[in-house]
């Protein structure tokens, strides 16, 4: 769909906030900026969900971002250094597994001042309580929360 497409779509739901995800959205990053300049300016909040691999600096006039910060159990990384571009708007996520993916967690959050909120979900099947325990256990200053459309069976 072209953006004036998407705007048309999203004036037909009167919504009052739109949620800009994928795949990874950035990859049509010109686009995606027209969109959230366009949603913005009629007073639409936008969030964009992004994997933390592309700059979404141009973004954060117009949108609040959330960064997913792959884990190692993901077999992906983000870049890190974007990290330090988040305010207090915005919000970083993790999808954690076990230990290994825990651990990261707390050293990411020990070397990088996070200003916006930090969520934390275990995988979908993991050790739902393993998770909750290391979060509480270490005092992690985050929000735990499920997959909620896995349980949905939303893909």
């Amino acid at each position: 769909m072209s953006v004036e497409e998407v705007l048309e779509q999203v004036d037909t739901y009167g919504s009052a906030y739109v949620c800009i995800t994928g795949g990874e959205p950035l990859l049509q990053r010109e686009d995606v900026l027209l969109l959230a300049r366009a949603l913005h300016q009629k007073g639409i909040l936008v969030d964009i969900e992004t994997n933390g691999t592309r700059d979404f600096s141009a973004l954060q006039p117009y949108a609040a971002i959330c960064m997913d910060v792959k884990c190692p159990s993901s077999g992906e990384e983000s870049d890190l250094s974007l990290l330090r571009k988040l305010t207090f708007q915005d919000a970083v996520k993790f999808v954690v597994q076990g230990e290994e993916d825990c651990q990261y967690l707390t050293s990411i959050l020990s070397s990088y001042p996070m200003q916006g909120e930090v969520f934390v979900f275990p995988v979908y099947g993991t050790n739902y309580r393993y998770v909750a325990d290391y979060v509480l256990e270490n005092d992690l200053p985050v929000r735990f929360q499920v997959q909620l459309h896995r349980f949905l069976e939303i893909r």
